[in-house]
C-alpha cells in the first residue's frame, strides 16, 4: 500500500503500489526518495496529521503539519519549535527524532514534515490502567526536564503555563498522561497538547521557521555576536526547496522536472521582489554546497564553484539597492550525512541556493564570528553548519568580493 499525503489528491490509496509518483494527482509518493507512506494513523490532534510510513521495511512514523496551517507563520514556528526539541530528546521511552523536512506536492503545496521511529508501546489505556501514583504539577514539570539536555533548556527558554483554577487545581497523572501520549503516538505533539489539553508544558527553542515569499523562503534578521562581544545581524533567504543545484552541476538548477538556468532564476527572482524581500542589507553572502559521496576536495571546489556563480546573479539582482555595498562568498562544502546519496535530500535546504544579507550593528565586527554565532545559536529550519565539511570553526571563512577578485 502506498498513501499519497497530498490533501487535494481525488485517490490518494495505491494497493500494493510501487511508483514513484501518484497516478491520480502526480505527486511523489517517495519522500525525500527515502519514506513512503502507508496509512493514516490519526488526525485528531487539531494541528497536524500522523501517518504510518516505511523506510527500507522499517516502520517510521511521520507528522504532518495540517495544509490549512502550512502557511501560518506562528503554526510553522511551533512545528519547527517541536522538531528542535524532539532533536534533543534522548530517553528510551521517547522514540529517535530522525528530521524535519518539507515536502512539496504537484500542485505547489508545501508541506512540513517531522519523522521518527516508530516503536510498540502497550495501548493507551492499558497504560493508564497501569500507572496509579499521582503526582503535582510542579513535579511533573521536573520530571519532563530531565528528557532535555541543560544546553538546549535553561530557565529562560522554559515556560510553563497550568491552570490555578479551584477545579484544576488537583494532583494529576501528568506523568503518566504525558508519556502514555508518547508511547502510544511515536511521537511528541506539544502543539496538539497545548491545543487540548489544559495541563501541558510548552517548551520553547529558538530554530526559525520560515516566512514564504512566493518562491522564496525567507528568514528574517537574526543577531550574532563575535568573539569581542560585537554585533552584526543576518537574514537569510533560501531560493526555496523548488529550486535547488542539478546533481553534478555548478550552474544548472533543478526546478521539479526541469533544468533551469541560474539566469532563469533571475527573472524568477525579480519577479517576486527578491530585492525588497532582503530588506536593505549592506553586504550579501553567496552561499555553497555541495552533494554528499565522491571525494570531498572535489565537492569542495565544486561548492566554491556554485557560490561564485550565485554571487554573479546577486550582483545582478542587486547592482541598483543602495544599500548593498559588497559581496562575500562561504563555502560550505560537502554535505556528508551518512546513508546519503547525491540526488538525495535529507535536509530541507542540503542541496538549495542561499543567500545571506548582512547589517553590521558594530563597528569592527568581525563578520565570520557573528554569522556562525547566528546560525548555531539562532539556527534557520534544519540547516546545520556540522552537516557540512568546512562547517567547523576552523574551516568558517567567507571570502569578501575583493579577494575573490585578486584571485581572479
Amino acid at each position: 500500500m502506498s498513501l499519497c499525503i497530498n490533501p487535494v489528491c481525488p485517490r490518494p490509496y495505491h494497493p500494493d503500489n510501487q511508483d514513484t509518483f501518484c497516478k491520480s494527482c502526480g505527486s511523489p509518493l517517495e519522500l525525500l526518495r527515502r519514506y513512503r507512506v502507508i496509512s493514516l494513523l490519526s488526525e485528531q490532534t487539531g494541528c497536524s496529521k500522523v501517518y504510518a510510513a516505511d523506510e527500507k521495511n522499517t516502520p517510521k512514523i511521520l507528522k504532518v503539519l495540517n495544509e490549512e496551517l502550512s502557511k501560518d507563520a506562528q503554526a510553522v514556528e511551533l512545528f519547527c519549535q517541536e522538531a528542535s526539541l524532539l532533536e534533543h530528546l534522548n530517553h528510551p521511552d521517547i522514540p529517535q527524532f530522525e528530521g524535519y523536512f518539507q515536502y512539496q506536492t504537484r500542485n505547489g503545496l508545501v508541506l512540513h514534515c517531522i519523522v521518527m521511529e516508530k516503536i510498540d508501546p502497550p495501548h493507551l489505556d492499558v497504560w493508564l490502567q497501569q500507572q496509579h501514583r499521582l503526582i503535582s504539577p510542579t513535579a511533573s514539570v521536573d520530571w519532563l526536564k530531565q528528557f532535555i539536555p541543560t544546553t538546549v533548556v535553561t530557565s529562560s527558554e522554559t515556560h510553563v503555563t497550568l491552570p490555578t483554577s479551584a477545579k484544576h487545581s488537583e494532583k494529576v497523572p501528568l506523568i503518566a498522561l504525558f508519556t502514555a501520549l508518547l508511547v502510544s503516538l511515536g511521537l511528541l505533539s506539544l502543539t496538539g497538547l497545548g491545543t487540548h489539553s489544559p495541563k501541558f508544558a510548552t517548551l520553547a527553542t529558538t530554530a526559525q521557521s520560515p516566512q514564504r515569499r512566493g518562491t522564496v523562503h525567507y528568514f528574517p534578521y537574526q543577531e550574532g555576536m563575535d568573539s569581542q562581544g560585537k554585533i552584526a545581524k543576518f537574514n537569510i533567504a533560501v531560493l526555496s526547496t523548488e529550486y535547488k543545484w542539478l546533481a553534478g552541476s555548478n550552474f544548472q538548477i533543478q526546478h521539479n522536472d526541469q533544468i533551469i538556468s541560474l539566469d532563469v532564476l533571475k527573472l524568477k527572482l525579480e519577479q517576486v521582489g527578491i530585492q525588497q524581500i532582503m530588506a536593505e542589507p549592506n553586504e550579501i553572502i553567496s552561499v555553497g554546497v555541495a552533494a554528499c559521496g565522491g571525494n570531498p576536495a572535489l565537492q569542495q571546489r565544486k561548492a566554491l564553484e556554485r557560490a561564485q556563480e550565485i554571487q554573479r546573479l546577486a550582483i545582478n539582482l542587486f547592482s541598483n539597492t543602495p544599500s548593498v555595498q559588497d559581496y562575500r562568498l562561504l563555502n560550505l562544502g560537502q554535505f556528508q550525512e551518512s546513508n546519503c546519496q547525491e540526488n538525495q535530500n535529507l535536509t530541507a535546504y542540503q542541496r538549495s541556493v542561499m543567500i545571506i544579507g548582512v547589517k553590521p550593528e558594530s563597528e569592527g565586527v568581525i563578520i565570520d564570528e557573528a554569522l556562525r554565532d547566528r546560525l548555531e545559536n539562532k539556527p534557520f529550519a534544519d540547516f546545520k553548519l556540522k552537516d557540512y565539511s568546512l562547517g567547523s570553526v576552523k574551516d568558517f571563512i567567507s571570502i569578501p568580493s575583493k579577494s575573490v577578485n585578486s584571485e581572479q
